[in-house]
């Protein structure tokens, strides 16, 4: 075994620093030149080839990477709240918080972690039955540890406490206190070391380090800000900490872990600690001032737009909660982006992370974040895409068309990448510009392991959040204690719904606020709400354009059931897709399952093929490639004119899909037939009606209005337009009091057109509920009994939501509350009820050979060293398709044939 770091003079020189020699002068911690610290200590050894690094340098490291995310990564904003929190100032906090982080791993200085090795005798192993986990050490020794140089004590709230619970957390688990524990006498038999020196170098260490590093005394420690504290000095820990870094310091290491020496390795370690940073793509985002015109300057800005740039500015003096509601179509992204950037900008944040409800909105988002950062970032810059899938997507490729999209050179100052570094586990959220599914966040109020570090990740970025109104409500629970936590901790947020009630929008606020919202403050609509914590919320309503209040025809057909109750569309399908065959144009039949829309597919190809129409299909279930590929064959038909996916908009086209054209895709349609649904997703799919109707496109009369045509709307409701023959799949997938008050609503409008904007906060009012039960005679048609059923529903997921979650920012009385219900993040679940797998579908030759995609597709691939490379991951896992788990399990066979 090679020694590091050995000299013969230590052991003459350990008893010299067994008096305490740190004490607080005036405000900052001071060590005489005396003490030493014995470098044979070790900190790390994996990877090392028999090395050892001592704990103190890596101690020292993780203070070096503190120092330069500090100056180079936290947002200011941030900088200052923290700085505010520990009662010091801002120019001294740094110092402080390098300390702490170099103390992260002072468990080590344990019998149970040291003697995992060889030790000299000086250290004897009394190691006792079960051993301490150095992170359960530095928690279980710190109060006392601090309390000698200069930390009170006394109260469970004491900074010490909350030192010492935000140091033991380091590997993302928080520790509680109990009463034994507490007493310095009690340690040595918990496992921290029964002889005397294992307790002086533990000293002598917490010593040394403050005599390097000069911290202040801070006044104070509250629990949200020592959570945040907890991510960074994770960060810290997990950036020096690579086996290659460590390496590279090896030679550095002193002789003699005097106060003098380690001065000397730490000053040494700043330079390469920030290249370190530096390279793993922790920077701060800066994006460059501009009008909305110079921000999106191929279109002039509409009513809502023009009311933000014009407005906003005005109105914001610090972090505050921004909530847009506008019908579908009506330029809500660019909106959020130029909102978040001023926002951003008052409140000090440098990043941006923008949380979707889908895998599929995300990926369509992160194109078009891209090609925003990569006209208006400054400098370099990572941007990451963030969901469970996101690792199959070419990103480079995708930020790199976004450059040339941009017309931007590769030698211009503006750098956007997606560093390898932050494409590792829990890491992605760190990207200065994140764009992702809203689970990475709602993870951060999960008990799930370094939920702090996500919480970190967030806090010094603004958070836009789009879809609100596909959230249930489980989803709302959670997204309410975020939103509680991202108030507290001055997190500008920007939401956006096309649907939302205002009885959602009310809960929302109050969580960001903290306080009830005001009987007056309903998001206008169209229009925005700005609020800040302690203000009073300011509406702007927004004029919606003339040329765009077209109304929206609405039928009501009844389908036919079977003798098996199994729904039967295409006869109605036949007579409503009627005009698309004769006089043409483009439909989308949008079905409550993939299994419905499977069948509805089927039983309408041959009438397509009478009629010359083209026939498409798109649902969740195909495998991955096939999926993005049918998905960018559908937006070149129906997409935005002048993207790179948009070719010839077809004379007759049906699309048949489920719920992912809902949300997922831009698209333009003129006839739009959906299976019964809730009212605000039935007004979702109507947006997709000539959602863009100043394209320059053919449209046919039935459609035109300029030749007295319309957008169409066809709800397919249950047999005979009778609600009590609901098929049983529809209730199952949403509520039958949800389903039948849209019934009704849709009723109400077959003789009057649905106007939008003008009735759709309305129709989304008296068809949504909240918690309660809410029994409206007029649309519930007797059906009590079903609204019993939604509300309880609604209570087990508010109440699961309660039950799961870490809870609002102003419940944290310690930190442990962090991790008291802790799950694996595996197993954590941000959707009520959607527990998922993947399978791989393969196909078994008769030669035995197996194929994916098809008996003549690609051969499975053959994993080399039994390891597949990350080529035949991406490979296999292109061919995977989303399950449900329930059914998963209860499959009988796993072949295709």
């Amino acid at each position: 075994m090679k020694w590091l770091s050995c000299s013969a003079v230590l052991s003459g020189v350990v008893a010299s620093v067994r008096r305490h020699v740190g004490r607080t002068r005036g405000r900052s911690l001071v060590v005489g030149p005396e003490a030493v610290v014995d470098l044979r200590l070790w900190g790390k050894e994996r990877g090392l080839g028999g090395a050892r690094y001592p704990l103190a340098c890596h101690g020292l490291d993780a203070a070096a990477a503190v120092r330069a995310l500090w100056h180079g990564f936290v947002a200011p904003g941030m900088r200052e709240r923290l700085a505010t929190a520990v009662g010091v100032p801002e120019s001294e906090a740094c110092a402080l918080f390098e300390f702490w982080a170099a103390l992260h791993d002072i468990g080590k200085a344990s019998p149970s972690f040291a003697c995992q090795l060889e030790m000299p005798e000086e250290f004897p192993p009394d190691v006792p039955e079960v051993r301490l986990r150095h992170d359960v050490a530095a928690h279980l020794w710190l109060p006392s540890g601090l309390e000698r140089i200069g930390y009170a004590r006394k109260r469970a709230t004491s900074v010490g406490r909350r030192v010492a619970q935000l140091l033991g957390g380091h590997h993302g688990t928080f520790h509680a206190f109990e009463g034994r524990n507490l007493r310095p006498e009690s340690l040595p038999e918990l496992g921290l070391g029964r002889a005397p020196v294992w307790e002086a170098e533990r000293t002598a260490l917490v010593e040394l380090l403050a005599g390097v590093l000069a911290p202040p005394s801070p006044a104070r420690l509250p629990p949200i800000d020592a959570a945040v504290l907890a991510g960074l000095v994770v960060l810290a820990d997990w950036l020096v900490s690579q086996t290659g870094f460590v390496r590279s310091q090896l030679p550095r290491v002193p002789q003699v872990g005097d106060v003098s020496s380690l001065r000397t390795f730490f000053d040494g370690s700043l330079e390469p600690v920030r290249a370190l940073v530096e390279q793993a793509g922790l920077s701060r985002t800066h994006l460059r001032d501009g009008a909305f015109a110079e921000e999106f300057p191929r279109f002039p800005p509409n009513a809502l737009q023009a009311s933000i740039a014009r407005e906003l500015p005005g109105l914001v003096t610090g972090p505050g909660l921004l909530m847009v509601a506008a019908p579908m179509g009506f330029g809500k992204t660019e909106t959020a982006l130029h909102a978040a950037r001023l926002m951003g900008q008052a409140a000090g944040t440098s990043g941006l992370f923008v949380a979707l409800p889908t895998m599929a909105t995300a990926d369509q988002m992160f194109s078009r974040v891209a090609r925003y950062l990569s006209r208006r970032g400054e400098g370099e810059t990572s941007q990451a895409l963030l969901h469970g899938m996101a690792w199959l997507s070419p990103v480079e490729e995708i930020l790199a068309g976004a450059r040339a999209a941009e017309g931007i050179s590769s030698d211009e100052e503006s750098r956007v990448s997606f560093a390898e570094w932050l494409r590792g586990a829990k890491r992605g959220l760190l990207a200065g510009i994140g764009v992702g599914t809203i689970d990475q966040a709602l993870l951060a109020v999960l008990p799930v392991r370094h939920n702090a570090l996500r919480m970190f990740s967030l806090a010094g970025k603004t958070v836009v959040i789009d879809e609100v109104h596909a959230f249930d409500t489980y989803m709302r629970g959670l997204l309410k204690d975020l939103l509680s936590w991202l108030g507290e901790l001055g997190v500008p947020v920007v939401l956006l719904s096309a649907t939302l009630p205002r009885v959602v929008a009310d809960e929302l606020v109050t969580a960001y606020t903290g306080q009830p919202a005001a009987a007056d403050a309903a998001v206008p609509y169209p229009g925005w709400l700005y609020v800040e914590r302690g203000g009073t919320p300011e509406l702007q309503p927004v004029q919606y354009p003339d040329d765009r209040r077209r109304p929206v025809e609405v039928k009501l057909r009844g389908v036919a059931q079977d003798a098996e109750k199994q729904v039967d569309r295409v006869p109605v399908l036949r007579e409503v897709l009627a005009p698309v065959a004769e006089d043409g144009g483009c439909a989308a039949v949008i079905c409550t399952t993939v299994a419905h829309a499977q069948g509805t597919y089927s039983g309408l190809r041959e009438w397509v093929r009478h009629h010359g129409v083209q026939l498409l299909l798109l649902h969740s279930r195909f495998p991955a490639r096939q999926r993005e590929r049918i998905t960018q064959q559908v937006l070149g038909l129906f997409g935005k004119p002048g993207d790179a996916t948009h070719g010839n908009r077809p004379l007759r086209t049906v699309l048949v899909a489920t719920q992912v054209v809902e949300q997922s895709l831009d698209l333009d349609l003129d006839l739009v037939v959906s299976d019964l649904a809730p009212i605000e997703l039935l007004l979702q799919r109507a947006g997709r009606l000539q959602r863009h109707p100043d394209w320059d496109v053919h449209r046919p009369a039935w459609a035109d209005p300029a030749r007295g045509g319309n957008r169409r709307l066809v709800v397919l409701t249950a047999p005979d337009q009778d609600v009590r023959k609901i098929p049983g799949v529809w209730s199952y997938i949403y509520p039958l009091a949800s389903l039948v008050r849209a019934h009704s609503l849709i009723k109400l409008h077959e003789h009057a057109p649905i106007r939008i904007p003008e009735d759709v906060q309305d129709l989304v009012d008296r068809g949504s509920s909240g918690i309660l039960p809410n029994f409206d005679d007029e649309l519930l048609c007797g059906f009590a009994e079903a609204e019993h059923q939604r509300a309880a529903g609604c209570m087990v997921e508010a109440q699961t939501a309660k039950r799961f979650s870490i809870g609002t920012s102003s419940e944290l009385r310690n930190l442990a509350g962090l991790s008291a219900k802790q799950i694996d993040e595996e197993r954590a679940t941000t959707r009520f009820n959607a527990d998922s797998e993947r399978v791989l579908p393969y196909f078994l030759r008769r030669d035995g050979e197996i194929r994916l995609g098809g008996p003549d597709g690609e051969p499975l691939p053959v994993p080399t060293c039994d390891r597949l490379t990350r080529e035949q991951a991406v490979a296999i896992m292109r061919h995977s398709i989303p399950y449900r788990a329930p059914s998963f399990a209860a499959a009988t066979t796993d072949t295709c044939s």
